[in-house]
């Protein structure tokens, strides 16, 4: 073997390895996932709601609503609350919960904990669900345009 077939074997070996490691740290970080707290509620009159107390041991819920057709996350800050539509902005896919934030499966758009695109081809954050306290329940707005029919 010449010096010109070493070099190309060995760079391309080299390539080869480097696009693998890089592209298994994205696909290993997508899948990683935080030990997510899930909620299971039934809308009534477009709204649903979720026990302060359940907010006690950790600052984050995933809300599984039926007859929805996404998943809400609602995050306890201090004394009030967020609530995000777990839909992604780009092309409509059921967003997953990772360790920090969130990741859309099939194009790869992540979010931040806050709904904050970190990475595209989403181009806009997730979407805010209004939220109130009402006695000791979370009451989360749901967008009616998702109600299964």
């Amino acid at each position: 073997m010449d010096r010109r077939d070493f070099l190309k074997k060995t760079c391309g070996t080299c390539a080869a390895i480097s696009l693998g490691t890089m592209l298994s740290a994205t696909f290993m970080d997508a899948c990683k996932t935080a030990s997510v707290s899930v909620y299971k509620a039934t809308p009534s009159q477009g709204t649903i709601a979720v026990p302060a107390s359940s907010f006690a041991t950790t600052d984050f819920k995933l809300i599984r609503v039926s007859n929805y057709g996404y998943d809400v996350g609602v995050i306890k800050n201090g004394s009030s609350y967020t609530a995000l539509l777990l839909m992604c902005t780009h092309a409509g896919q059921a967003l997953t919960k990772t360790g920090s934030g969130y990741f859309c499966p099939l194009h790869g758009s992540r979010f931040s904990g806050a709904g904050e695109v970190i990475k595209g081809p989403a181009t806009d954050p997730l979407q805010h669900l209004k939220t109130k306290l009402v006695n000791e329940d979370v009451v989360i707005q749901l967008d009616p345009d998702y109600f299964f029919s």
